[in-house]
C-alpha cells in the first residue's frame, strides 16, 4: 500500500496542529539524507482539521457552539474527504490528519451523541488507508491553562451577564474530551502510540517522530 493516514489527535491546546507543521518541516529536512535508489520518502501531506473547516465556515466561536446539524457536517467532510485520499496514486503519501474519527469524542463532550452512529463509515475507510494513531495526552488541567485567555478573548461578542456562564460551558467542555478522547483511543483496532505532551516541544517532537519510525511502513529514519 503506497498511503498512510496518520491521525494526531489528544485533548485541546495538545499541540496537535504545531507538532504536524513540525513533523512535516523536520522529515522534508531530513529527506535527501535518508532516501537512496530503492527507497524514496513519501510525500507529506496535512490536512486542516474538519472541525476547524466547519467551525470557520459558520462563523463558530468553538467547538461548544456546534449543532447536531454541524457536527453531522464534520463527519460527512471526514468521510469524503477519506474516499479521495483511497483514490490510487503513483506516489506514496503519508496524510496526517488532526482528528478524524476522534471528532466523536468532541461531539460527545458536548453533549451530542448521535455522531456515534458513524463509527462504522470512519473505520472501514481508516482500515482501507492502513490508518494510524498518535495520541499527544495532555490533562485538562493544563488545556484549560494553555486555553482560559483564549476563550476569554471570545467573549467580546456576548453580553456580559453571560460570560461567566459561557466560560463555565468551556471549562466542562475541556473536562469532559479527555475521558471521552481516550474511549475512543482505546477502543480503536488500529496501531497506535501514547505521547505525553505535558513535556517541552522538541522532546514532544521527538517522541512523535519515533513513534511514526514505529507505525509507518513509509517512513524509514534509520
Amino acid at each position: 500500500m503506497k498511503k498512510e493516514l496518520i491521525i494526531i489527535s489528544g485533548p485541546q491546546a495538545a499541540g496537535k496542529s504545531t507538532i504536524i507543521a513540525n513533523v512535516c518541516a523536520h522529515l522534508q529536512a531530513l529527506s535527501p539524507v535518508l532516501e537512496s535508489g530503492r527507497h524514496k520518502m513519501p510525500l507529506m501531506f496535512p490536512l486542516q482539521e474538519s472541525r476547524q473547516i466547519i467551525a470557520h465556515k459558520e462563523m463558530l466561536l468553538g467547538a461548544i457552539f456546534m449543532t447536531q446539524a454541524q457536527e453531522e457536517w464534520v463527519a460527512e467532510c471526514d468521510l469524503a474527504r477519506m474516499d479521495i485520499m483511497r483514490r490510487p496514486s503513483s506516489r506514496k503519501i503519508i496524510y496526517l490528519d488532526e482528528c478524524n474519527i476522534f471528532t466523536i469524542a468532541h461531539a460527545r463532550a458536548h453533549g451530542i451523541k448521535d455522531i456515534y452512529r458513524h463509527w462504522k463509515d470512519y473505520m472501514w475507510r481508516l482500515e482501507e488507508l492502513n490508518a494510524k494513531v498518535i495520541f499527544l495526552d495532555i490533562d485538562p488541567e493544563l488545556s484549560w491553562e494553555r486555553r482560559w485567555r483564549k476563550y476569554e478573548q471570545r467573549l467580546v461578542y456576548f453580553h456580559a451577564n453571560q460570560h461567566k456562564s459561557i466560560m463555565k460551558r468551556y471549562r466542562d467542555y475541556l473536562n469532559k474530551l479527555r475521558p471521552a478522547l481516550l474511549e475512543v483511543y482505546e477502543k480503536l483496532p488500529l496501531q497506535k502510540e501514547f505521547v505525553d505532551a505535558r513535556v517541552p516541544e522538541k522532546v514532544v517532537l521527538q517522541q512523535v517522530i519515533g513513534a511514526l519510525s514505529k507505525l509507518s511502513g513509509l517512513i524509514k529514519t534509520h
